[in-house]
């Protein structure tokens, strides 16, 4: 599933999404987001991301070799 959401994103690396913070970790920045469409949940760097809130979001990284999406808060 990895490889194929970083294959589908690479050509979109540098565009803004709409996500909703899915998961954050206490006292670390970040968190998890997830994309509608397509329909995709990564990592997103950033500090502040407020659980369970629409974000917008930039695609940093969608390498199909490492199978790592990642998004940074906007």
């Amino acid at each position: 599933m990895d490889l194929v959401e970083a294959a589908v994103l690479h050509p979109r690396i540098g565009e803004v999404f709409e996500a909703v913070v899915v998961d954050v970790t206490d006292g670390k920045p970040g968190g998890q987001v997830q994309v509608t469409e397509p329909a995709v949940i990564a990592r997103c760097d950033g500090d502040h991301l407020p659980l369970g809130e629409r974000v917008p979001v930039r695609l940093t990284r969608a390498d199909p070799a490492t199978r790592e999406v990642r998004f940074a808060a906007v």
